[in-house]
Protein backbone atom coordinates (compact mmCIF):
# COMPACT_ATOMS: atom_id res chain seq x y z
CA UNK A 1 0.00 0.00 0.00
CA UNK A 2 1.23 3.51 -0.85
CA UNK A 3 0.00 6.53 1.13
CA UNK A 4 0.37 9.90 -0.56
CA UNK A 5 1.44 13.00 1.39
CA UNK A 6 -0.03 16.13 -0.18
CA UNK A 7 2.22 19.18 -0.35
CA UNK A 8 3.47 21.80 -2.80
CA UNK A 9 6.93 20.29 -3.16
CA UNK A 10 7.95 17.33 -5.35
CA UNK A 11 5.55 14.51 -4.55
CA UNK A 12 6.51 12.26 -1.62
CA UNK A 13 5.20 8.87 -0.59
CA UNK A 14 5.26 6.62 2.47
CA UNK A 15 6.43 3.28 1.14
CA UNK A 16 6.90 0.05 3.14
CA UNK A 17 10.54 -1.00 3.13
CA UNK A 18 12.20 -4.39 3.43
CA UNK A 19 12.73 -3.75 7.17
CA UNK A 20 8.97 -3.58 7.69
CA UNK A 21 8.99 0.17 8.43
CA UNK A 22 7.50 3.01 6.39
CA UNK A 23 9.96 5.27 4.52
CA UNK A 24 9.47 8.66 2.84
CA UNK A 25 10.39 8.53 -0.84
CA UNK A 26 10.53 11.60 -3.13
CA UNK A 27 9.15 11.41 -6.67
CA UNK A 28 9.21 13.75 -9.64
CA UNK A 29 5.97 12.34 -10.99
CA UNK A 30 3.94 14.99 -12.84
CA UNK A 31 0.75 16.32 -11.32
CA UNK A 32 -2.51 14.82 -12.54
CA UNK A 33 -4.68 16.84 -14.89
CA UNK A 34 -8.28 17.10 -13.73
CA UNK A 35 -11.34 17.36 -15.97
CA UNK A 36 -13.69 20.33 -15.44
CA UNK A 37 -15.96 19.92 -12.43
CA UNK A 38 -19.63 19.11 -12.88
CA UNK A 39 -22.26 21.34 -11.20
CA UNK A 40 -22.72 18.64 -8.53
CA UNK A 41 -18.99 18.60 -7.85
CA UNK A 42 -18.87 22.40 -7.67
CA UNK A 43 -21.68 22.33 -5.09
CA UNK A 44 -19.79 19.75 -3.06
CA UNK A 45 -16.66 21.92 -3.10
CA UNK A 46 -18.63 24.95 -1.97
CA UNK A 47 -20.31 23.03 0.89
CA UNK A 48 -18.98 23.48 4.45
CA UNK A 49 -16.01 21.28 5.18
CA UNK A 50 -16.67 18.08 7.10
CA UNK A 51 -15.24 18.27 10.64
CA UNK A 52 -11.74 16.78 10.70
CA UNK A 53 -12.65 14.36 13.52
CA UNK A 54 -15.47 12.96 11.39
CA UNK A 55 -13.18 12.63 8.38
CA UNK A 56 -10.65 10.75 10.48
CA UNK A 57 -13.33 8.44 11.86
CA UNK A 58 -14.52 7.68 8.32
CA UNK A 59 -11.00 6.87 7.20
CA UNK A 60 -10.40 4.65 10.20
CA UNK A 61 -13.70 2.84 9.63
CA UNK A 62 -12.66 2.08 6.07
CA UNK A 63 -9.17 1.10 7.14
CA UNK A 64 -10.24 -1.38 9.81
CA UNK A 65 -12.80 -3.43 7.89
CA UNK A 66 -12.78 -6.88 9.52
CA UNK A 67 -12.72 -8.58 6.13
CA UNK A 68 -9.70 -6.61 4.88
CA UNK A 69 -6.32 -7.74 6.25
CA UNK A 70 -3.79 -5.16 7.43
CA UNK A 71 -0.79 -4.36 5.27
CA UNK A 72 2.14 -6.39 6.66
CA UNK A 73 5.03 -6.61 4.17
CA UNK A 74 6.35 -10.03 5.21
CA UNK A 75 2.91 -11.69 5.15
CA UNK A 76 0.78 -12.74 2.20
CA UNK A 77 -2.79 -13.11 3.43
CA UNK A 78 -4.64 -15.99 1.77
CA UNK A 79 -8.02 -16.59 3.42
CA UNK A 80 -10.07 -16.12 6.58
CA UNK A 81 -9.61 -19.16 8.82
CA UNK A 82 -12.04 -18.16 11.55
CA UNK A 83 -14.05 -15.36 13.10
CA UNK A 84 -14.81 -14.44 16.68
CA UNK A 85 -16.28 -11.63 18.70
CA UNK A 86 -12.84 -10.16 19.34
CA UNK A 87 -10.91 -10.87 16.16
CA UNK A 88 -10.59 -12.40 12.72
CA UNK A 89 -8.03 -15.16 12.18
CA UNK A 90 -6.33 -15.26 8.79
CA UNK A 91 -4.30 -17.94 7.09
CA UNK A 92 -1.21 -16.26 5.66
CA UNK A 93 2.14 -17.17 4.16
CA UNK A 94 5.10 -15.91 6.19
CA UNK A 95 7.82 -15.00 3.71
CA UNK A 96 10.63 -15.05 6.27
CA UNK A 97 9.61 -18.33 7.95
CA UNK A 98 8.65 -19.75 4.54
CA UNK A 99 5.55 -21.48 5.85
CA UNK A 100 1.86 -20.83 6.56
CA UNK A 101 0.91 -19.08 9.79
CA UNK A 102 -2.28 -17.97 11.50
CA UNK A 103 -2.64 -14.23 12.06
CA UNK A 104 -5.17 -13.04 14.61
CA UNK A 105 -6.21 -9.43 13.95
CA UNK A 106 -7.96 -7.84 16.92
CA UNK A 107 -10.94 -5.56 16.64
CA UNK A 108 -9.77 -2.01 17.52
CA UNK A 109 -12.41 -1.69 20.26
CA UNK A 110 -10.42 -4.18 22.35
CA UNK A 111 -7.33 -1.96 22.34
CA UNK A 112 -8.77 1.46 23.10
CA UNK A 113 -6.59 2.29 26.10
CA UNK A 114 -2.90 2.22 26.85
CA UNK A 115 -3.58 -0.30 29.62
CA UNK A 116 -5.33 -2.64 27.16
CA UNK A 117 -2.40 -2.42 24.77
CA UNK A 118 0.19 -3.04 27.51
CA UNK A 119 -1.68 -6.09 28.73
CA UNK A 120 -2.15 -7.43 25.21
CA UNK A 121 1.55 -7.09 24.37
CA UNK A 122 2.58 -8.64 27.69
CA UNK A 123 0.38 -11.66 27.18
CA UNK A 124 1.56 -12.13 23.59
CA UNK A 125 5.17 -12.12 24.80
CA UNK A 126 4.23 -14.77 27.35
CA UNK A 127 2.55 -16.87 24.67
CA UNK A 128 5.59 -16.51 22.40
CA UNK A 129 7.79 -17.94 25.17
CA UNK A 130 5.67 -21.07 25.56
CA UNK A 131 7.02 -24.20 23.93
CA UNK A 132 4.67 -27.13 24.42
CA UNK A 133 3.23 -29.48 21.82
CA UNK A 134 -0.23 -28.91 23.28
CA UNK A 135 -0.18 -25.10 22.94
CA UNK A 136 -0.26 -23.24 19.64
CA UNK A 137 3.10 -21.48 19.33
CA UNK A 138 3.07 -17.70 19.07
CA UNK A 139 5.69 -15.67 17.17
CA UNK A 140 5.06 -12.08 18.20
CA UNK A 141 2.73 -9.14 17.75
CA UNK A 142 2.64 -5.64 16.34
CA UNK A 143 0.26 -3.02 14.95
CA UNK A 144 -0.59 -2.32 11.32
CA UNK A 145 -3.26 -0.05 9.86
CA UNK A 146 -4.36 0.77 13.39
CA UNK A 147 -5.03 -2.86 14.30
CA UNK A 148 -3.11 -5.09 16.67
CA UNK A 149 -2.28 -8.55 15.45
CA UNK A 150 -0.30 -11.54 16.57
CA UNK A 151 1.16 -14.41 14.60
CA UNK A 152 0.77 -18.05 15.58
CA UNK A 153 1.39 -21.51 14.21
CA UNK A 154 -1.14 -22.49 11.61
CA UNK A 155 -2.89 -25.67 12.80
CA UNK A 156 -4.04 -27.71 9.83
CA UNK A 157 -6.99 -29.33 11.54
CA UNK A 158 -10.30 -28.46 13.16
CA UNK A 159 -11.73 -27.25 16.45
CA UNK A 160 -14.01 -29.30 18.65
CA UNK A 161 -16.51 -26.48 18.27
CA UNK A 162 -16.75 -27.22 14.55
CA UNK A 163 -16.86 -30.96 15.24
CA UNK A 164 -19.84 -30.52 17.57
CA UNK A 165 -21.69 -28.79 14.74
CA UNK A 166 -21.40 -32.01 12.71
CA UNK A 167 -21.87 -34.59 15.48
CA UNK A 168 -24.45 -34.74 18.26
CA UNK A 169 -21.76 -35.58 20.82
CA UNK A 170 -18.24 -37.00 21.12
CA UNK A 171 -17.46 -40.47 22.57
CA UNK A 172 -16.34 -40.50 26.19
CA UNK A 173 -13.00 -42.12 25.36
CA UNK A 174 -12.13 -39.24 23.03
CA UNK A 175 -13.37 -36.63 25.50
CA UNK A 176 -11.10 -38.08 28.22
CA UNK A 177 -8.10 -37.85 25.89
CA UNK A 178 -8.97 -34.19 25.29
CA UNK A 179 -9.18 -33.62 29.04
CA UNK A 180 -5.79 -35.22 29.67
CA UNK A 181 -4.13 -33.34 26.81
CA UNK A 182 -5.49 -29.94 27.83
CA UNK A 183 -4.67 -30.59 31.49
CA UNK A 184 -1.07 -31.38 30.54
CA UNK A 185 -0.75 -28.27 28.37
CA UNK A 186 -2.33 -25.94 30.93
CA UNK A 187 -0.23 -27.43 33.74
CA UNK A 188 2.82 -26.32 31.76
CA UNK A 189 1.35 -22.85 31.20
CA UNK A 190 0.40 -22.44 34.86
CA UNK A 191 3.47 -24.00 36.50
CA UNK A 192 5.98 -22.31 34.19
CA UNK A 193 4.41 -18.92 33.47
CA UNK A 194 1.52 -18.58 35.93
CA UNK A 195 -0.90 -18.29 33.00
CA UNK A 196 -4.67 -18.63 33.30
CA UNK A 197 -6.36 -19.08 29.92
CA UNK A 198 -9.78 -17.69 31.04
CA UNK A 199 -11.61 -18.95 27.94
CA UNK A 200 -11.21 -22.71 27.52
CA UNK A 201 -14.05 -23.96 25.33
CA UNK A 202 -14.55 -26.31 22.34
CA UNK A 203 -13.74 -23.54 19.84
CA UNK A 204 -10.33 -23.02 21.50
CA UNK A 205 -9.25 -26.66 21.46
CA UNK A 206 -8.01 -28.01 18.13
CA UNK A 207 -6.91 -31.30 16.63
CA UNK A 208 -3.94 -31.09 14.28
CA UNK A 209 -3.64 -33.24 11.18
CA UNK A 210 -1.40 -35.68 13.09
CA UNK A 211 -3.94 -36.02 15.92
CA UNK A 212 -2.20 -33.69 18.37
CA UNK A 213 -4.63 -31.75 20.57
CA UNK A 214 -3.71 -28.10 20.93
CA UNK A 215 -4.96 -25.22 23.06
CA UNK A 216 -5.30 -21.99 21.15
CA UNK A 217 -6.57 -18.43 21.57
CA UNK A 218 -4.74 -17.26 24.64
CA UNK A 219 -5.82 -13.73 23.75
CA UNK A 220 -7.84 -13.51 26.99
CA UNK A 221 -5.20 -15.21 29.11
CA UNK A 222 -3.86 -13.60 32.23
CA UNK A 223 -0.52 -14.15 33.91
CA UNK A 224 0.06 -13.76 37.62
CA UNK A 225 2.19 -10.70 36.88
CA UNK A 226 -0.83 -8.98 35.31
CA UNK A 227 -3.28 -10.22 37.95
CA UNK A 228 -1.18 -8.90 40.84
CA UNK A 229 -1.01 -5.41 39.30
CA UNK A 230 -4.55 -5.22 38.01
CA UNK A 231 -7.39 -3.19 39.43
CA UNK A 232 -10.85 -4.69 39.91
CA UNK A 233 -12.12 -5.50 36.41
CA UNK A 234 -15.14 -3.59 35.14
CA UNK A 235 -16.49 -6.38 32.95
CA UNK A 236 -16.67 -10.17 32.85
CA UNK A 237 -14.09 -11.77 30.57
CA UNK A 238 -14.84 -15.22 29.21
CA UNK A 239 -17.56 -17.18 27.38
CA UNK A 240 -20.85 -17.42 29.33
CA UNK A 241 -21.45 -21.13 28.65
CA UNK A 242 -18.14 -22.19 30.22
CA UNK A 243 -17.05 -19.37 32.54
CA UNK A 244 -16.09 -20.02 36.17
CA UNK A 245 -17.99 -18.43 39.08
CA UNK A 246 -14.92 -16.49 40.25
CA UNK A 247 -14.58 -14.86 36.82
CA UNK A 248 -18.21 -13.77 37.07
CA UNK A 249 -17.65 -12.35 40.54
CA UNK A 250 -14.68 -10.36 39.17
CA UNK A 251 -12.08 -12.06 41.33
CA UNK A 252 -8.73 -10.47 40.43
CA UNK A 253 -6.78 -13.39 41.92
CA UNK A 254 -7.65 -15.97 39.32
CA UNK A 255 -5.65 -19.17 39.26
CA UNK A 256 -5.66 -22.52 37.49
CA UNK A 257 -8.89 -23.53 39.24
CA UNK A 258 -10.83 -21.12 37.01
CA UNK A 259 -9.55 -22.94 33.92
CA UNK A 260 -10.35 -26.30 35.52
CA UNK A 261 -14.00 -25.22 35.81
CA UNK A 262 -14.04 -24.00 32.18
CA UNK A 263 -12.57 -27.31 30.99
CA UNK A 264 -15.12 -29.28 33.03
CA UNK A 265 -17.96 -27.38 31.37
CA UNK A 266 -16.29 -27.99 28.01
CA UNK A 267 -15.94 -31.75 28.56
CA UNK A 268 -19.60 -31.91 29.62
CA UNK A 269 -20.59 -30.18 26.37
CA UNK A 270 -18.45 -32.48 24.26
CA UNK A 271 -19.75 -35.67 25.87
CA UNK A 272 -23.45 -34.73 25.99
CA UNK A 273 -23.79 -32.38 23.02
CA UNK A 274 -25.32 -29.66 25.20
CA UNK A 275 -23.91 -26.84 27.31
CA UNK A 276 -24.49 -26.79 31.06
CA UNK A 277 -27.41 -24.36 30.97
CA UNK A 278 -29.10 -24.37 27.54
CA UNK A 279 -32.14 -22.30 26.57
CA UNK A 280 -31.05 -19.38 28.77
CA UNK A 281 -29.81 -15.96 27.69
CA UNK A 282 -26.27 -14.95 28.62
CA UNK A 283 -27.25 -13.08 31.80
CA UNK A 284 -29.27 -16.04 33.04
CA UNK A 285 -26.39 -18.42 32.26
CA UNK A 286 -24.01 -16.29 34.34
CA UNK A 287 -26.45 -16.35 37.25
CA UNK A 288 -26.78 -20.13 36.93
CA UNK A 289 -23.03 -20.65 37.29
CA UNK A 290 -22.97 -18.89 40.67
CA UNK A 291 -26.38 -19.93 42.03
CA UNK A 292 -26.06 -23.04 44.21
CA UNK A 293 -29.71 -23.92 43.56
CA UNK A 294 -29.16 -24.33 39.81
CA UNK A 295 -27.42 -27.41 38.44
CA UNK A 296 -27.09 -29.07 35.06
CA UNK A 297 -28.37 -32.67 35.00
CA UNK A 298 -26.07 -35.63 35.55
CA UNK A 299 -24.48 -36.22 32.11
CA UNK A 300 -25.79 -39.82 32.19
CA UNK A 301 -29.34 -38.47 31.99
CA UNK A 302 -28.44 -36.96 28.61
CA UNK A 303 -26.21 -39.79 27.31
CA UNK A 304 -26.91 -42.99 29.30
CA UNK A 305 -23.76 -44.72 27.99
CA UNK A 306 -21.50 -42.31 29.89
CA UNK A 307 -19.80 -43.85 32.92
CA UNK A 308 -20.17 -42.97 36.58
CA UNK A 309 -16.46 -42.15 36.63
CA UNK A 310 -16.91 -39.51 33.94
CA UNK A 311 -19.88 -38.00 35.79
CA UNK A 312 -17.78 -37.78 38.96
CA UNK A 313 -14.87 -36.19 37.06
CA UNK A 314 -16.83 -33.35 35.47
CA UNK A 315 -18.85 -32.74 38.66
CA UNK A 316 -15.56 -32.33 40.57
CA UNK A 317 -14.21 -29.94 37.96
CA UNK A 318 -17.32 -27.75 38.06
CA UNK A 319 -17.75 -27.30 41.82
CA UNK A 320 -18.95 -23.71 42.27
CA UNK A 321 -16.72 -22.98 45.28
CA UNK A 322 -13.17 -23.26 43.99
CA UNK A 323 -11.85 -24.28 47.41
CA UNK A 324 -13.63 -27.64 46.98
CA UNK A 325 -12.79 -28.00 43.30
CA UNK A 326 -9.68 -29.74 41.96
CA UNK A 327 -6.76 -27.65 43.16
CA UNK A 328 -4.13 -28.60 40.55
CA UNK A 329 -3.93 -29.76 36.96
CA UNK A 330 -2.17 -32.93 38.16
CA UNK A 331 -5.35 -33.93 40.00
CA UNK A 332 -7.41 -33.44 36.85
CA UNK A 333 -4.99 -35.41 34.70
CA UNK A 334 -4.68 -38.29 37.16
CA UNK A 335 -8.45 -38.63 37.68
CA UNK A 336 -9.12 -38.45 33.93
CA UNK A 337 -6.61 -41.26 33.45
CA UNK A 338 -8.28 -43.19 36.29
CA UNK A 339 -11.68 -42.87 34.59
CA UNK A 340 -10.15 -43.98 31.30
CA UNK A 341 -8.95 -47.14 33.07
CA UNK A 342 -12.36 -47.78 34.64
CA UNK A 343 -11.78 -46.21 38.06
CA UNK A 344 -13.98 -43.94 40.19
CA UNK A 345 -12.55 -40.60 41.39
CA UNK A 346 -13.42 -39.40 44.89
CA UNK A 347 -16.48 -37.18 44.67
CA UNK A 348 -15.68 -33.58 45.69
CA UNK A 349 -19.23 -32.48 45.02
CA UNK A 350 -20.38 -34.27 48.18
CA UNK A 351 -18.74 -31.45 50.17
CA UNK A 352 -19.86 -28.52 48.02
CA UNK A 353 -22.39 -27.83 45.28
CA UNK A 354 -21.31 -28.42 41.69
CA UNK A 355 -22.79 -26.85 38.58
CA UNK A 356 -23.25 -30.48 37.44
CA UNK A 357 -25.62 -32.65 39.44
CA UNK A 358 -24.31 -36.08 40.36
CA UNK A 359 -26.68 -38.85 41.45
CA UNK A 360 -25.59 -42.16 42.90
CA UNK A 361 -28.88 -43.84 41.95
CA UNK A 362 -29.99 -42.69 38.51
CA UNK A 363 -33.06 -44.87 38.10
CA UNK A 364 -32.68 -44.95 34.32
Amino acid sequence: MVIKIKNHHPQRFLVPGADGKMHIVASSAPKLRFAPRTPKQEAAVAAPAEPMAQVQQTRVARKVSRDTPPNIPFLRFESIAGRGGMAVVWRAWHRELNRPVAVKVLDPKFSNTEQDVRQFMMEVRTMSNMHHQGIVQGYGADIADGRYYFIMDYVDGYTFGSLLLRKSHIPESDVLIVGESVADAMKYAWDTFGVVHCDLKPENIMVDRDGTIKVTDLGLCQSTAVIQNKEQPSEVVGSPAYISPEQIYGDVELDCRADIYCLGATLYHMATGRILFPLLDNDAILRAHVNEKIQAPDPRFVIPSLTEGFARLVANMCVKNRDYRYQTWDEVFNDARMVEEGGLPTLHASEAVSSIQFQLALGI
